[in-house]
């Protein structure tokens, strides 16, 4: 069945439901420390291929054959290509949240910097964060670009990459909003692990 056919919700919908499906597993099974790098590939390529998949078939349904410019169907395809990803990267912060308070040993504080164990789950978060933000920016300048039109200029040119822009800027800012939620937490449950430099020698 060509990608042009699937205009049809029923189709966003099952492919939005495998995506849960699979990060809800990925997850559970970091969460419980039963997953291997194999099985974290695995998990990170299907989500990423099934939000590839919902991306072609929301702008498909979202598109609009007798407009001159395809805007509805541009943020469609951003919208089911970066939101996927981007909600399985917030799912999956929140599954390592949960990790941490209940093994709070893997998050120390050592004077300046902030020690964390190796988890997959931060691989995935990273991944997943990185590709839906950028391809949210990419889809954004798109968009900008099928809003525009005909319209030609510095300022118009300079507006496109805005979005860009602003998911670099995301990019480089959500670690470490997510780090400084995940001690806040800690410490608010009295569970936070502060090692002095002095003490420890």
């Amino acid at each position: 069945m060509a990608i042009e056919t699937w205009d049809s919700p029923y189709i966003v919908i099952w492919l939005c439901l495998g995506v849960l499906a699979t990060v809800l597993t990925f997850g559970t099974r970091g969460y419980s420390d039963k997953l291997n790098g194999l099985e974290a590939a695995f998990y990170s390529v299907v989500i990423g291929g099934l939000a590839i998949l919902n991306g072609a078939a929301l702008g498909q349904t979202m598109y609009d054959k007798t407009a001159k410019y395809d805007v509805w169907g541009s943020l469609g395809t951003m919208l089911g290509l970066s939101g996927p990803l981007i909600v399985s990267g917030l799912t999956l912060i929140v599954f390592y949240r949960c990790r941490v308070v209940k093994h709070p040993d893997e998050l120390v504080v050592r004077g300046n910097d902030l020690e964390m164990g190796g988890s997959y789950l931060l691989s995935g978060i990273t991944w997943f964060m990185f590709s839906g933000l950028l391809s949210g920016g990419i889809g954004g300048g798109y968009l900008v670009d099928e809003l525009l039109g005909d319209r030609k200029g510095v300022i118009y040119a300079l507006s496109m990459l805005l979005p860009i822009i602003v998911a670099i800027w995301l990019i480089a800012k959500y670690s470490k909003w997510m780090f400084k939620y995940i001690v806040w937490v800690l410490r608010r449950k009295g569970l936070l692990q502060i090692v002095d430099d002095e003490d420890s020698k």
